[in-house]
């Protein structure tokens, strides 16, 4: 049987080709998407400098190929546009909520943006060509957030946000740069590299990279064993021992000398008044949001409209003078509709019409099924944990969660599956 007959198609099978046009094009989305996700300055409103990069990532990989969305995505693209404005026809008329429209057109541009990874990978092959715009894209991340650490440090900013408008989105967008250093990297420095994110991140006041570290210890170990397999010169096996050595005194070396910086693993470990108010209020949005959920079928059908969670709350019949207790500062943005959730899942379950939340649970299912499936350890193991740490964290509505995704479904659905001489296993590769 000829490739023809097996595809059904009238020309080159489409999994497996692609112009160089096409590649170039999907290489330069994600180095655009990756890289300007670091620069989440606001420029007005919600819209951000990253917000730009998010908008020209996307219209590339729509340009990359014709026709690239089927109708039927087009349709579920309207579907979701018109559940979400009968939301905000329900909202309305039960609470007198006006819609945010800017968090409806984010999250529309995210939607297409993973259906468009999606195509590219499954039905185009084209999984190669996300994997290049990440090995290039990681570099310069490095260097860009390297020097903004220095911005930071030099102004003596404790909270040290990395050029991100706050400080648990850079820690979340390193740990994602952590991970993704250790697969798509070909050199065995990445073990280096991937440690310099790692470290950076823990820089920040944020608690959240303590979240990744298990995860994050046991597929730096898996990585080093494979390039430590690889290694078959003498010189190879001392260079993967130096390597290592490096990666394991460097940070102590850090710690010891700039112990001070790390306030990061204080607020893990010592319990205070601060710390404690700041878990209560983080149980009790939850609390709300469950409680929004179910006081009437709209709500519960079709949602409260994409980031309507605390203005819908504040005038629903939900009791939140707790929250003001726990957190005066949080509430005083939960009055005028600001505060989110602090709960990506939360957020999904409670914002979104039913049908797209059960969309999304189910693809973070089989996400992590084919990831097992394909022994894809380093991105399984991030994933785990980016599900776990937004459990109570809202990463949904921040550009580096498109980039966590995109890596996540170009090593879970490309189609032919990463080779070996996709995987960064060579020491001797560039």
């Amino acid at each position: 049987m000829t490739v023809l007959e097996r595809t059904g198609t009238t020309g080159p099978d489409l999994r497996t080709t692609g112009s160089a046009r096409e590649k170039r094009l999907i290489t330069a989305a994600t180095v655009v998407l990756v890289v300007g996700m670091m620069i989440s300055f606001k420029l007005t409103g919600r819209f951000a400098v990253s917000n730009v990069a998010q908008a020209v990532a996307l219209g590339l990989l729509l340009s990359a190929h014709p026709r690239l969305l089927r109708p039927r995505d087009v349709g579920l693209f309207l579907l979701a546009l018109g559940s979400v404005a009968a939301a905000a026809y329900s909202v309305s008329a039960l609470y007198g909520y006006v819609i945010q429209v800017e968090h409806t057109l984010f999250f529309a541009l995210f939607g297409l943006h993973l259906v468009a990874v999606y195509r590219l990978c499954h039905d185009h092959g084209q999984g190669a060509a996300f994997a290049e715009g990440l090995r290039r894209a990681i570099p310069v991340a490095l260097v860009l957030v390297v020097l903004l650490l220095a911005v930071d440090l030099a102004s003596g900013d404790a909270r040290r946000r990395l050029g991100f408008d706050d400080k648990s989105h850079a820690a979340v967008a390193l740990c994602f740069l952590s991970f993704a250093s250790l697969r798509f990297l070909r050199t065995p420095l990445r073990i280096i590299i991937s440690l310099a994110f790692f470290v950076i991140s823990l820089l920040t006041i944020s608690r959240l990279p303590y979240l990744f570290t298990p995860a994050y210890l046991i597929a730096f170990v898996l990585e080093y064993r494979r390039i430590r397999s690889y290694a078959v010169q003498a010189w190879q096996v001392y260079g993967v021992h130096l390597v290592l050595l490096t990666a394991v005194c460097a940070p102590v070396v850090v710690t010891v000398r700039a112990g001070h910086y790390f306030d990061s693993f204080r607020r893990v470990f010592e319990q205070n008044d601060v710390t404690n108010r700041s878990n209560d209020a983080h149980l009790l949005l939850l609390g709300y949001a469950g409680q929004v959920k179910v006081e009437n079928v709209w709500n519960f059908l079709l949602g409260v409209t994409p980031g309507g969670f605390s203005g819908v709350t504040y005038r629903s019949d939900v009791d939140v003078g707790e929250f003001a207790v726990a957190d005066p500062a949080g509430f005083r943005k939960f009055v005028t509709g600001e505060a989110p959730m602090h709960s990506t899942v939360g957020s999904v379950i409670l914002e979104f019409p039913l049908w797209i939340a059960l969309v999304f649970l189910a693809l973070v299912v089989v996400t992590f099924i084919r990831l097992a499936r394909r022994r894809e350890t380093a991105m399984w193991l991030y994933a785990a944990s980016l599900l776990g740490a937004s459990v109570f964290y809202s990463s949904h509505n921040e550009v580096h969660y498109i980039a966590s995704w995109t890596a996540l479904i170009a090593v879970a659905f490309s189609r032919p599956p990463f080779s070996d001489q996709d995987r960064p296993i060579r020491t001797g590769a560039a």
